[in-house]
This record gives C-alpha cells, sequence and structure tokens, in this order.
C-alpha cells in the first residue's frame, strides 16, 4: 500500500494538468499514488492526465457537485496513510513529500505538519513568497482560535484524522479548506515548517478569481464563527442542521488575477524596501506597473519607493475600499 496520497479535484485544467502530475511524480523516494478526481472536464483534462504513463495514478469520477464533494470522492479513494492535496493547476516544490512524510514519521503525536508557500503566474514565474512565521513551532492553538495563516494545499495530514472530521463539509462552496483547517486543529496537534511546501497559480480561471469578493469573505467568516460555535458550545450550526442561510446575492464582483498579482507585488515591493534591499523592490515595483498600467495604485507606490530611504517603515497604499 502507497504511504502518501495527493488528492486532485480537476474541472478544465487542460492548461496546467501535466505540469501539476510532473511537479508531484519527480517524488522517487516516496511510495505515492496520486487520485485525479474529474469533476466532469469538458476539455482536454482527462486525455491529459491519461497520457501520462504513470502506475501511481489513479482517476476516479467526481460526482459533480462542488470542490467539497470532489475532495471528499478523492478521499474516500485513498488507500495510504497520509493525505496531501494539490489543485490541478498548481504545483509541488521539489522535495516537498518526502521532507513533510520524514517530519511526520519522526513525530507520531502530530496529525498534520504544514509550510509557507509562493505565488506564480501563469508562466511559473514567481510573484511572491508567503511564510507566515519564521521558525519552525506548532500552530494547534492558533488554529483553535479561528487563525489560519497559510493555505491547506500546504498541509500533509494523516488519513485517519481526515477521515475522524469525515473530510470537507458541502454547504462550503468556498473557503471549505479553512473550515477544514480549524477541524483538523480540534481533532490533532499541527506543526509549522517554515519552508515553501506550495506553488499556487493565480490567473482569472482559477476559484479564487472567478467567484465573487463578498462570497469568498461570506464562507471566510462563516468558517471562523464556526469554529468559535463549537469552541463555546461543543457544536456548530451546521452540526445542529441549522446551517446559516447562504447569500442571496454578491455585491462585488470577482477580482481579477492581474489585480490580485498587482497588489502582491506590491505588497513584496515594500517587504524587500523595509529590509533594505532598494534596488530589488524597484524593480519588484516596477512589475506591479506593467502587470496593470493604468491603476494609479502601483504608480504612486513606485514613485514612493523611489524617494523614500528604505529600511524605513511605510504604510502600504492599497486601492481596495
Amino acid at each position: 500500500m502507497p504511504l502518501v496520497s495527493v488528492v486532485i479535484p480537476m474541472y478544465n485544467a487542460e492548461a496546467f494538468i501535466s505540469g501539476t502530475l510532473d511537479s508531484i511524480l519527480q517524488e522517487q523516494t516516496v511510495d505515492l499514488e496520486v487520485i485525479v478526481v474529474n469533476d466532469g472536464s469538458t476539455d482536454g483534462s482527462l486525455n491529459k492526465v491519461l497520457a501520462v504513463q504513470d502506475h501511481r495514478i489513479r482517476v476516479v469520477d467526481g460526482p459533480g457537485k462542488g470542490i467539497s464533494a470532489s475532495l471528499n470522492t478523492g478521499l474516500a479513494a485513498v488507500q495510504s496513510d497520509i493525505v496531501m492535496r494539490c489543485d490541478a493547476d498548481d504545483q509541488y516544490p521539489v522535495g516537498r513529500i518526502s521532507a513533510q512524510v520524514d517530519w511526520l514519521s519522526k513525530h507520531p503525536d502530530y496529525g498534520a505538519v504544514c509550510g509557507g508557500f509562493s505565488t506564480l503566474n501563469t508562466n511559473d514565474r514567481l510573484i511572491t513568497q508567503f511564510q507566515p512565521h519564521n521558525a519552525p513551532q506548532e500552530i494547534t492553538h492558533e488554529l483553535q482560535n479561528g487563525i489560519t495563516s497559510t493555505h491547506f494545499c500546504t498541509f500533509a495530514v494523516r488519513t485517519q484524522v481526515l477521515r475522524a472530521i469525515e473530510g470537507c463539509r458541502h454547504y462550503f462552496k468556498t473557503a471549505e479548506d479553512i473550515d477544514v483547517q480549524l477541524r483538523i486543529g480540534e481533532m490533532c496537534r499541527v506543526y509549522y515548517l517554515p519552508e515553501v511546501f506550495y506553488q499556487y497559480r493565480l490567473h482569472d480561471a482559477s476559484i479564487t478569481h472567478i467567484q465573487s469578493n463578498s462570497e469568498r469573505e461570506f464562507f471566510s467568516m462563516i468558517a471562523v464563527e464556526l469554529q468559535r460555535q463549537r469552541r463555546l458550545q461543543g457544536s456548530d450550526d451546521i452540526q445542529r442542521g441549522c446551517p446559516p442561510a447562504l447569500p442571496q446575492s454578491s455585491e462585488k464582483e470577482a477580482m481579477k488575477a492581474g489585480e490580485h498579482i498587482q497588489q502582491l507585488l506590491i505588497h513584496r515591493a515594500w517587504q524587500e524596501h523595509q529590509a533594505g534591499q532598494k534596488i530589488q523592490a524597484l524593480s519588484t515595483a516596477a512589475r506591479s506597473v506593467m502587470t496593470q498600467p493604468m491603476t494609479i495604485t502601483a504608480w504612486s507606490n513606485l514613485l514612493a519607493l523611489c524617494i523614500k530611504p528604505s529600511g524605513q517603515k511605510k504604510n502600504l497604499k492599497s486601492d481596495r475600499s
């Protein structure tokens, strides 16, 4: 039996799925299975998967009922001790799987380990990195207090933990990953390693950029609220059979990938400036301008970076409203 199962929910990811599989299958030191949940793709995604000649890949049909149901279908097919998730348009960095397996094997009192992640554009170019903690540490307590600091796809979780919490909850159209992280923190101890364990791609067809901001914010807020209910009352509204009413309309448009990338680059530029890396900061700020040249905020930040001495704090400007 394999030691690790990587579950990939897939819907119309023809442009990226081959690269996703390559990044995972490069692992040769760990007994591995890759479960691709084909959730009704209508493009050439499935053909791309079937063209990869590797016995470690298994394809299962998804129910076509959203991301949570797709992930649970993959979880039901798992035959291993450890589960990881990878979305069909993202990638794993070299050595990620073996590093997390090694850590969990040495720390049997922990049910999950996670880390930082980076963001990529459609050409595999690095946008920025997110490492919320600079040192290795247990994060069980912060999860139990409703704080999620990293992406769920950086997690390696013991299968018995995910099955004990019954996987994802179908109520969540999005932010199911936040809800899962919080419930994992209630079930077992979780550790954070300050390494990049995931490469998250930003593009307009991703789920992040096709859902409205208001819908995404609603489900993220509900995940934290439900966790608060469990902490204070022992159960939440979903468990009691009275889930919160879903929003009737979306008041905000979805954030486009270009806008998201620009905001991340502006933030990264100011981090580099604060660290005394002025030339690098100006280069990053120039990239932010080129992403969407008509955005005044990007130009004003570039000008401010030129004028302000490096190594000094500055409030980041943002055009969010």
